[in-house]
Order: C-alpha cells, then sequence, then structure tokens
C-alpha cells in the first residue's frame, strides 16, 4: 500500500509504505539528500505523546516504535539539520504536538509553549494493523537509496566547502575526488569510497564547521529564555523566533557567516506559567531601542514597520555589532 503528498513549502514529497519485513516495528527511511532529524506522535493510555528525535542518514532506515502497528492514526515530523547551507528543509502537516530541541518524551499536545516547550506541526499518517510500517521522506527527484546516500554525501561535501557543481546523485568522478580529498583532510586512507562511515564524519565535520561561525545564544540563568532576532534580509528586514535556550543551553540564532555589520536581539526569562521572571524586582527581559515586530507563537515576519496595525506585537530588541567578525556568542546572563 503506498501513497504520496507533496509539501509544498519544502518542494519535497512525503511517501508512506507498507513494506513486507517480517520484524514489528514503524520506520522511518530517508530517500533525500538532506540529514534528517525525525519524531513521530501518537495516543497512548488514553493521551498523547511525542518523541523524537531520530537522526536518519540520506540512504538509510532507523527504527522509531517498536512492536506492531495497529490501525489508527499516528503524527509524523521530520527536518533537516541546521549544519546544512540553507534554510531548514521540513515535512510538516497541521497537527501540532510539544517538540524541544534535544531528546525528548512529551505527554500531552495542548499549551506547548505555557509548558515550556516548541511546537511542530506533524503530518496524520492513518496506518493499517500488521507487523510493521514504513514512513519514507523523499525528495521530488525520487531517488533510490544509494542516490540518496551519493546525493548526502556532495551535499555534506559542499556545505563545509568543496567545489560540487551538483547535488544529483550520481558518483561521477569529481564527486569521488571530493570525497577522497575529504578524507585526506581527515587523514584517512584516500579508498573514494562512500559508506555509513564517510557520512558519519562528513555530518560530524559540517557540525564542527556550522559551530565556527554564525550567532549563537547562551542562557546563563537559571530560568527557560525565549529568544528573537533581527536581521537585514537583502532588501528587508526580517525578525524570527522564538528561539527556546534551555538554562545552561545554546543555541544558533543565525547560521552561516555573519555578513551584516549588525543584529538585532531580544529575550525574556519565564517560569513555569509563561509568564515573565523577575529579579530584584525587574523584569528578565533583554532588548534595546530598535524596534521589530513578533508574535506570541513562533514566528518569521517581514518588515518593522507598523507591527502592530499589521496584526503584530511589537517589541525592543538591542544592536549587536559584528565588528566584521563572522561569529558573536550573545550571553544571557
Amino acid at each position: 500500500m503506498k501513497y504520496s503528498l507533496q509539501i509544498t513549502a519544502a518542494a519535497l514529497l512525503f511517501w508512506l509504505v507498507l513494506p513486507a519485513e517480517a520484524h514489528a516495528e514503524y520506520r522511518f527511511c530517508n530517500k533525500t539528500s538532506y540529514v534528517l532529524d525525525g519524531a513521530i506522535a501518537f495516543e497512548a493510555d488514553g493521551g498523547w505523546m511525542s518523541r523524537g528525535w531520530t537522526r536518519i542518514p540520506p540512504g538509510d532506515c532507523m527504527d522509531v516504535l517498536e512492536g506492531p502497528v495497529e490501525e489508527r492514526d499516528y503524527f509524523v515530523f521530520a527536518r533537516s539539520i541546521d549544519a546544512h547551507e540553507g534554510s531548514i528543509k521540513y515535512f510538516s502537516g497541521n497537527t501540532g504536538f510539544c517538540i524541544v530541541d534535544d531528546a525528548f518524551e512529551i505527554e500531552g499536545r495542548e499549551q506547548c509553549a505555557m509548558r515550556g516547550y516548541d511546537s511542530a506541526d506533524f503530518l496524520r499518517v492513518q496506518t493499517t494493523a500488521g507487523e510493521n510500517w514504513t514512513t519514507t521522506f523523499a525528495e521530488a527527484g525520487e531517488y533510490t537509496e544509494d542516490e540518496a546516500r551519493i546525493a548526502g554525501v556532495q551535499r555534506l561535501l559542499k556545505d563545509i566547502g568543496f567545489a560540487l557543481k551538483q547535488i544529483d546523485g550520481i558518483a561521477a568522478r569529481n564527486t569521488l575526488r571530493a570525497v577522497e580529498a575529504f578524507q585526506r583532510s581527515e587523514k584517512e586512507l584516500a579508498t573514494g569510497r562512500i559508506d555509513e562511515a564517510l557520512i558519519g564524519q562528513l555530518i560530524a565535520r559540517a557540525i564542527e564547521e556550522r559551530d565556527r561561525v554564525g550567532l549563537n545564544f547562551c542562557n546563563r540563568t537559571g530560568e527557560l529564555v525565549w529568544a528573537a532576532v533581527g536581521y537585514r534580509n537583502g532588501e528587508e528586514d526580517m525578525s524570527s523566533g522564538w528561539i527556546r535556550i534551555e538554562p545552561g543551553g545554546c543555541r544558533k540564532a543565525i547560521k552561516g557567516e555573519l555578513v551584516e555589520d549588525a543584529y538585532y536581539v531580544y529575550a525574556e526569562a519565564v517560569d513555569d506559567t509563561g509568564a515573565i521572571v523577575r529579579r530584584q524586582g525587574s523584569a528578565m527581559i533583554w532588548g534595546g531601542n530598535d524596534s521589530f515586530c513578533t508574535k506570541a507563537t513562533r514566528f518569521q515576519i517581514k518588515g518593522r514597520e507598523r507591527c502592530v496595525a499589521r496584526g503584530f506585537d511589537e517589541r525592543g530588541f538591542m544592536r549587536v555589532e559584528t565588528s566584521g567578525e563572522t561569529f558573536r556568542r550573545i550571553d544571557f546572563d
């Protein structure tokens, strides 16, 4: 049994497949050129549960639930890792569940932000009863597993600076030469072999490269912090949020090298009820005199003028100079 759905925003296809393997499980398979993190949600003991993340390399499959699959609704969500260049690619639907950035298992799907969680829109999957079910995430080009693995290697090589013109899933000579050059840079034998070990090394390098550049927000308080960032995108001013930062944690607000003279930051610490925390009588808010638009839920808003007239909130952001540096870290303390 096979279904497909075009996800327009990500220009990706989403396939639901009921395969014939004998073992009992729900699996995610990745036939894209991206490394994906996947999550699943389902009803258990009369309540909703969301669970993640499962890292799925290109051309690979991973178990997300063990045991026979029932005839019921499951809900799935996946996103590309932020070590890739460009915008994050989402496989999503329109049913909200709670998530966080790290591994999670969350009961309930209501009032995610009030409970200190992020939220994401999951896609409903109607399964039939059986031993197993596989959800496969695929791009419009419909790579085979081997082609997805090669395309994933090509994308990761480009992410870390190797000059490849195409991501096409074909292991042509220029791709193999780039693999060999990467292996030499890792002080390993240059075999040109594309396998699981190579992909693991490329992911690790891409994450290292991501961490060296961009704008990081770090929470040095004992409270949960929600943050937003304002920036120039071509000819337009943009504001984006909310970024959830746990106590002691850091999050990437802008990925890639910083190219603007300045960025703009707003953040607030909240308690278990979602109210802004007060410390020594003052609200724990980090802001400034530069106005940008925001709203209560996750947002990405074009323009910073006439916020209220356009149905948004307006907050004062603080200006952060880059001084020509490609990396900056902002500590909330």
